[in-house]
């Protein structure tokens, strides 16, 4: 025997075979989907997250706020929050992309095992897992919603255990009532969701369509012969609804999501309708081509009940395109093992045609030779390359965040009441968190939470001043909201302090129109502060800040710092003499 030949056994062997393929697959979905940036909201999850740690308890009501105190906070991210919160504290930042990573390796492998058990061959996998971690790419960010997708990928996995190979005659209906009995996890799995991100409404919506047009396919296809599956099934879909009763606000969860999809956000982009044309768009119509390469031809091994919910997930996910990702998660679970029969067809129609080509393809879909075990190989390699950027720490973009703006406010003691843009509010709660060297606690007025502890009269005063129009299109204002005023913000509940960004031209006339009650601070070629005269410019003031240490200018921002990227607490001959702080000292 030739010392090669355990080599060549274990390259020709089934499990080396499946175990180098599934990670080609992976590694590649891993690479297409993984990305590395700050996320607007990511300071507020972990910051609130930690808030929970250290009261051990959930506040009731609307914290880091001037402009709505007292109002209740429904938070539906607790779960996620936490798991944020834990993993930075424990492991420190430099966790967070391993966090994510790990939970896009086990959607990828619950849908890669899942669809291989329904009977799909690993091109069609390959094609449709792809293609799925491409279109997942856009919304794969360091928010509460990865655990709406892991949830949604725990659902399908526990869906196929039960359901696959449904046939709704006698003998098929007979193993499902056998295999019911694994449901009731799903109520374990509903609390956890209801706990974890508001994407549980989509969850509740698809449990309920999907075991319905299930019973109807039942009672269609045998009458009421088999009464107790019925049953059965029934049960443990209102058990599951009902389970997500089970968090710390009861039905007031239910109460508030159900208002809360009734109103509609054109100010948010993840609300917006799916852009149809660009570049963007090109990987959401290959997996609808997929989509239709499958469903289409295969009509003998189609689920009605499957059909239909693809048909009502891609509606969704063109109205709002942050729905994109469910009907794409979806899909990866269903889809294959109809393109696995298409491409059988086709093979053996062009077998027939050109038995020399199929034989070869036929060769090289069977068992690995050297030569293809070392191409899977590299292109592990490659895609393993590519996803080592995103495993580093995570980065603050400068042209995105005013990071040297908090660090002026922090080094000249700058507190009080702060109206802060939108996408930057919860990066200075962060700041404002990190920063205890004051009595004084820096609040915003609103933040990216939005309708959870916003009241829709605060926020309208707030998306006046920042986006100033009268457009239906670009505006939806609370009936209770008084006319658009954009100079409103200015005076309700009197800030202090105003940081804005300079390309949101709204705000920055109105500041420029407010000059006689507010006087320029700061100015970079991102951001202006502007700060209330009567504190700022009044030299009886116990906030007076003299000319020479405001610093106006338009000092280009660029490069990134790691996050959290707060600013660095500085003695003030360190302040007067040194200048802005260097990127390592932002990111320690």
């Amino acid at each position: 025997m030739s010392p090669s030949s355990p080599v060549r056994s274990l390259i020709h062997s089934d499990r080396f075979k499946a175990a180098l393929i599934v990670a080609a697959i992976l590694t590649t979905s891993l690479a297409a989907m993984s990305s590395n940036c700050a996320d607007p909201d990511l300071w507020g999850h972990v910051e609130y997250g930690r808030e929970v740690l250290r009261d051990r308890g959930l506040p009731s009501t609307a914290t880091w706020t001037f402009a709505a105190k007292g109002a209740e906070w429904v938070n539906h991210e607790n779960i996620a929050e936490l798991m944020l919160a834990w993993t930075v504290d424990t492991f420190g930042p430099g966790a967070l992309p391993w966090m994510k990573l790990s939970i896009a390796t086990t959607i990828l492998l619950l849908l890669i095992t899942s669809a291989r058990h329904s009977g799909a061959g690993w091109l069609s996998i390959a094609i449709v897992c792809t293609l799925v971690a491409s279109n997942l790419q856009f919304h794969w960010h360091y928010r509460p919603q990865i655990l709406t997708y892991l949830s949604l990928a725990l659902l399908l996995t526990l869906w196929q255990s039960v359901f696959s190979n449904l046939q709704y005659t006698d003998e098929s209906i007979a193993v499902l009532q056998r295999r019911l009995k694994r449901l009731w996890l799903l109520p374990l799995l509903m609390c956890f969701w209801a706990n974890s991100h508001g994407g549980f409404a989509a969850g509740v919506a698809i449990v309920g369509v999907y075991h319905l047009l299930v019973c109807l396919q039942i009672v269609r296809a045998t009458a009421w012969r088999h009464r107790s599956a019925l049953f059965q099934l029934s049960l443990v879909t209102m058990t599951a609804i009902a389970a997500t009763l089970v968090n710390p606000y009861g039905t007031t969860l239910w109460k508030f999501m159900l208002d809360a999809l009734q109103l509609p956000r054109p100010e948010i982009a993840d609300w917006a309708p799916l852009e149809l044309f660009g570049n963007e768009a090109v990987r959401f119509w290959c997996l609808l081509a997929v989509v239709g390469l499958g469903l289409i031809p295969d009509r003998g091994r189609r689920d009605l009940a499957q059909v239909v919910l693809i048909a009502l997930l891609l509606w969704q996910g063109m109205s709002h395109c942050r729905h994109l990702s469910i009907f794409a998660i979806v899909c990866g679970f269903w889809i294959p093992r109809h393109l696995h029969h298409v491409y059988e067809i086709a093979a053996r129609s062009l077998r027939r045609m050109q038995p020399p080509a199929i034989t070869l393809s036929a060769t090289v879909q069977s068992q690995p030779t050297l030569a293809s075990s070392l191409a899977m190989t590299l292109l592990v390699a490659i895609n393993l390359v590519r996803l080592a950027p995103s495993l580093q720490p995570v980065q603050v973009e400068r042209t995105e965040y005013p990071v040297s703006a908090m660090q002026f406010m922090q080094d000249r003691t700058l507190t009080g009441n702060v109206i802060v843009t939108f996408n930057w509010a919860q990066y200075a709660i962060g700041c404002f968190a990190a920063n205890n060297s004051t009595n004084t606690q820096s609040l915003v007025a609103v933040d990216g939470r939005f309708e959870t502890c916003y009241p829709r009269e605060i926020t309208d005063i707030y998306f006046d001043f920042w986006f100033g129009t009268t457009d239906p299109k670009q505006r939806f204002r609370s009936p209770k909201s008084a006319d658009i005023d954009p100079s409103r913000a200015l005076t309700y509940c009197q800030p202090d302090l105003v940081l804005i960004a300079r390309e949101q031209l709204p705000s920055v006339r109105v500041m420029a129109e407010h000059q006689n009650d507010w006087t320029l601070l700061y100015q970079d070629s991102l951001s202006q502060l502007w700060g209330r005269q009567s504190k700022y410019d009044d030299t009886s003031s116990a906030g007076f800040l003299p000319a020479n240490q405001r610093q106006i200018g338009e000092t280009e921002q660029f490069g990134t710092i790691t996050w959290p990227a707060y600013p660095v607490r500085r003695s003030l001959h360190d302040r007067m003499t040194s200048g802005p702080p260097s990127d390592a000292e932002l990111s320690m």
